[in-house]
């Protein structure tokens, strides 16, 4: 009985679905999301697969790679055989007349639909949503994982054996704990997915400042020196008391001699403690550098277990203030309180298009918020600093800067300092 000649492509078309389940359940596998995969876990018994899988990574890829070579070994015998009796009428490229021609025409064909149909399409399909796909097919992905863990492990242990002449220490690449890269990688999976008008609700936006909180340094988050507010040692309580009044601050630093040499500061509520003297009510405070990173400075303010730092510059002197609250700011966003009442920090658009931006705003937030590209530099962070930076002096009102991406015109200086700025974007 003469065999279907319709079984080979049967065996190929299976052997190339296999190859591209393989294929897709590895990059569904590196690209996932393991924050996401424990998540899941928590849920379902599919997700506790997945976390049971994510805890092998290494045995776990190279069954991926077993099954895939496995297949493509036999998709390459049977759709050799079929290509030879369809194209050629030999049932074997050994048997033509040329069999070199016959041997290149099955090559190229057979790795032109291996590559299409089950390395590039499924890869693509699995990378899209690759969780999701991990908890679809958990149980058929159990099932294989154990039929191929064996001969895995055979080959990784021979591969290892054949690379430590080559490689020093231990080879080892499976990854057990958590890091601070998965988060991120969650909170910008989560966020993707979500409607415009969903998009970062208030406690992913908290995990993501948490995340950018090591990026943001002690001078973008401070009080500048020049709009520090503070009192000599020696003042009377009595004008202690006016000043607070006169300020409407909670809080005031206390300098001796001048602002280079802050010694504490004072809370206005310490006055009802009715003391006789300044120095009953004066709390520490301690000094940080400038590039200090906030996660460190959050790290400090617990530890040491005060309220306001002085952070000061290279050569010693007060570059501003920073309180507990400033670090709290960055992640939970803006807190009212006396300071933002005073200082007005929003950006108002103009009839013309332009924006009348606060000389204070910093570059980074700008930039967040608006398409600029504005210029970022170590050597200042606000935009009053871009504008002082590129003109080399302090711009009279009306002044105009010609940027690649904006046109900036200052529009208020006072007491030697740019108050507020024009932005006009180049189109």
């Amino acid at each position: 009985m003469d065999p279907d000649p319709s079984s080979p492509l049967v065996i190929v078309a299976l052997s190339l679905v296999a190859s591209a389940f393989f294929s897709g359940m590895e990059m569904a596998f590196v690209a996932s999301s393991r924050l996401q995969t424990e998540l899941n876990a928590q849920q379902s018994l599919r997700g506790k697969v997945v976390a049971f899988l994510s805890d092998h990574p290494q045995l776990f890829i190279a069954t991926m790679l077993v099954g895939n070579n496995l297949a493509l070994v036999i998709c390459g015998m049977e759709s050799g055989e079929y290509l030879s009796n369809q194209l050629f009428g030999v049932t074997g490229w050994q048997s033509s007349p040329q069999p070199m021609l016959v041997l290149a025409t099955q090559t190229l064909l057979t790795t032109a639909v291996v590559l299409v149909l089950a390395e590039f399409l499924p890869k693509s399909l699995f990378h899209a949503s690759p969780n999701k796909w991990l908890h679809t097919l958990a149980y058929p992905l159990l099932v294989l994982f154990a039929v191929l863990a064996i001969p895995a492990w055979i080959i990784m242990t021979l591969s290892k054996a054949l690379l430590r002449p080559f490689v020093s220490g231990q080879i080892n690449v499976d990854v057990d704990h958590l890091g601070a890269h998965d988060l991120d990688h969650f909170l910008k999976g989560v966020s993707g997915r979500m409607e415009p008008e969903q998009e970062l609700e208030h406690e992913l936006q908290i995990l993501q400042n948490a995340l950018d909180l090591p990026d943001i340094q002690a001078r973008e988050s401070m009080v500048p020196r020049n709009e520090v507010v503070g009192v000599e040692a020696s003042i009377g309580l009595a004008d202690l008391q006016k000043t607070f009044a006169e300020t409407g601050f909670s809080k005031l630093v206390v300098y001796d001699g001048d602002i280079d040499h802050i010694v504490g500061y004072v809370h206005a509520k310490d006055l009802f403690r009715r003391p006789e003297s300044l120095r009953e009510i004066l709390h520490p405070t301690f000094v940080v550098p400038e590039p200090m990173a906030g996660d460190v400075l959050l790290k400090q303010f617990l530890s040491r277990r005060r309220h306001l730092a002085v952070v000061v510059d290279e050569f010693g002197g007060t570059a501003g203030i920073l309180t507990m609250e400033d670090i709290v700011e960055e992640l939970l966003g803006e807190i009212e309180d006396e300071h933002d009442q005073v200082d007005d920090l929003s950006e108002t658009q103009l009839d013309s298009g332009a924006w009348r931006v606060p000389a204070r705003k910093e570059i980074r937030a700008l930039n967040d918020s608006h398409d600029w590209r504005l210029p970022e530099s170590d050597a200042y962070d606000t935009l009053g600093g871009l504008v002082l930076d590129e003109l080399g002096d302090i711009p009279a009102t009306g002044t105009v800067l010609e940027l690649e991406t904006v046109r900036l015109v200052v529009r208020e200086v006072a007491d030697n300092r740019i108050e507020w700025v024009e932005v006009s974007p180049v189109l």
